[in-house]
């Protein structure tokens, strides 16, 4: 009897360490745009909810067609820098997919032992590549250099009427700085970021808008 409790008892801690070590990625994010005649894009996602197996990569996948295997990063991007355009992915090849109408995107984590993969909960929608839009977006705010390694200088396009908050987060949605901006030009100091992708969030009493920038390189 006591063998057949401690078997069950084993059993039992095993399954509970177990669960939920190949869990899904979470906060997946999509952002596009459009700068003539290029097209821009970031797709981020967190890392999946602990406890979890070591994480070897991520599957990137346009609908249910595997696209590419990302190892080392928690997101795939094609972008403008100081550098000209960098991109971790195909690049614009990853917008051509199908009729060029746009898909889904999602993203599961592969884990060792054995390179399991993940399911996925989340979803993003990608509208495909934009070709021939001169005036697509206006950037409201100019963040230079991006990527920066010290100083960034921020650029607002419309006066200011009154300051505005500029809110600074990391790609997992944690807030990592903070400042009050009263003039249209202005810089702040990023070198105590770590590497990697940023979101400013300017916020005033009558509008909002956002910005991405870069850490490092």
């Amino acid at each position: 009897m006591k063998t057949i409790t401690l078997t069950i008892g084993l059993f039992l801690l095993f399954t509970f360490q177990s669960f939920g070590q190949i869990n899904p990625v979470l906060n997946l994010t999509w952002e596009q745009w459009y700068d003539f005649p290029n097209n821009f894009f970031i797709l981020e996602w967190g890392e999946p909810e602990q406890p979890h197996d070591e994480i070897i990569g991520f599957n990137i996948y346009r609908e249910n067609d595997f696209y590419i295997f990302i190892s080392g990063e928690n997101s795939i991007y094609n972008i403008d820098s100081i550098y000209g355009i960098i991109s971790n992915c195909g690049g614009v090849d990853f917008l051509l997919y199908g009729n060029g109408e746009g898909f889904y995107a999602h993203v599961t984590a592969v884990y060792n032992p054995g390179g399991v993969e993940s399911d996925y909960t989340e979803t993003v929608w990608v509208g495909g590549a934009m070709i021939g839009i001169t005036d697509y977006t206006t950037q409201k705010a100019i963040l230079y250099p991006n990527p920066s390694y010290g100083i960034l200088n921020i650029r607002l396009n419309t006066p200011l009427a009154e300051p505005i908050e500029m809110t600074v987060f990391d790609v997992l949605g944690k807030r990592v700085y903070s400042t009050s901006l009263s003039s249209e030009n202005s810089a702040i100091d990023v070198s105590f970021l770590e590497n990697g992708f940023y979101l400013a969030v300017f916020q005033g009493e009558s509008s909002s808008f956002k910005q991405r920038f870069l850490v490092g390189f």
